[in-house]
C-alpha cells in the first residue's frame, strides 16, 4: 500500500479524473456502494483510503478486492471527495458495458433532458428496483456514471442496462419490430388508473417543466398522465417515474 501526499502525481491525476470523468472509469465515493460493487464482482481498479480507515477491519475486504491500493491523509481525501459527505474511501472501478436493449420484452425507460444527476440516479434506482428492462438516455441527459448519479442510484446503476446517447428513432424501430408501443407522459392523457399497456413498450419521460420534445410526442402511440390535486401542475421527474413503474410492477 502506497502513501500519497497532497502533491503526489497520483493525487493530481485523481483530482483531474474526478473533475472530468475518463470514459470506461467510474469514481465511487462511499463505503456502502463499494461493498455492493465488490459483492457484484465489479472490478476495483484503484482504491484510495484515509490513513486511519486503511487499518480498520472493514477495509480488509476492499483492499483484497482492489488492483491497486493507496492511502492518504484524511484532509487530502476530503478535499478530493466529489460528494458532500465523504466517508474516507474513494475507488475507481470499471464502467459496465451493456448491450443495447432489443425491445423484445419488458419496459424500457427513455429520458429526455434529465440533467440533474441526483434525479437521474433516483430514476435508475426505481427502474432497477421495479423491474424495468433498461434505461435509455437522450444525449442531453446527465452522466449516469458521475459520482452524484451513482450515489443517487445507490450503486444499482451497475445492475441495470443503461444506454447513453440513445436514438429515439432507433429505439422506436426496435419496438415496432416486436409489435411494441411508445408511451409518452404528460398532463393530458390517459389517467394512470386506466392504463395497462402490454409488453414490450417504451415509457418516455421529460425533465420537469419542459416535458418531452415535440419529436418524442410525435412518435408516441399514447400519453399517460398521473392525476394530481390542489392545482399541482407536475411532479418531480424521479417521483413520476417511481409512480409509473410502481403501477406497472407485476404487469410487464
Amino acid at each position: 500500500m502506497q502513501h500519497l501526499g497532497k502533491k503526489s502525481v497520483w493525487v493530481k491525476d485523481l483530482r483531474r479524473r474526478i473533475r472530468s470523468r475518463v470514459p470506461g472509469q467510474v469514481i465511487i465515493d462511499g463505503a456502502k456502494v463499494l461493498d455492493d460493487l465488490i459483492r457484484w464482482d465489479v472490478r476495483i481498479l484503484e482504491l484510495y483510503l484515509s490513513a486511519d480507515l486503511s487499518r480498520s477491519p472493514e477495509a480488509a475486504a476492499w483492499i483484497a478486492a482492489a488492483d491497486r491500493v493507496f492511502e492518504m491523509d484524511a484532509e487530502v481525501l476530503v478535499s478530493l471527495a466529489p460528494t458532500r459527505s465523504p466517508q474516507g474511501v474513494l475507488a475507481v472501478v470499471e464502467e459496465p458495458r451493456w448491450p443495447a436493449w432489443q425491445a423484445s420484452s419488458g419496459v424500457g425507460l427513455y429520458l429526455e433532458g434529465v440533467q440533474d444527476p441526483g434525479n437521474l440516479g433516483a430514476i435508475i434506482r426505481s427502474a432497477a428496483g421495479l423491474g424495468a428492462a433498461a434505461v435509455l438516455l437522450a444525449p442531453e441527459c446527465a452522466d449516469p456514471w458521475g459520482p452524484t448519479a451513482v450515489r443517487g442510484s445507490a450503486g444499482v446503476v451497475f445492475r441495470i442496462p443503461v444506454e447513453r446517447d440513445a436514438s429515439l428513432s432507433r429505439a422506436a424501430d426496435r419496438l415496432r419490430a416486436h409489435q411494441g408501443e411508445l408511451w409518452a407522459t404528460g398532463s393530458e392523457g390517459r389517467p394512470l388508473g386506466n392504463w395497462s399497456p402490454s409488453s414490450p413498450f417504451l415509457l418516455m419521460l421529460g425533465a420537469e417543466g419542459q416535458g418531452l420534445s415535440k419529436e418524442a410526442l410525435a412518435v408516441a402511440d399514447g400519453i399517460v398522465s398521473i392525476p394530481l390535486q390542489r392545482d399541482v401542475e407536475s411532479l418531480n421527474v424521479a417521483v413520476a417515474a417511481g409512480i409509473l413503474l410502481s403501477h406497472l410492477s407485476g404487469q410487464v
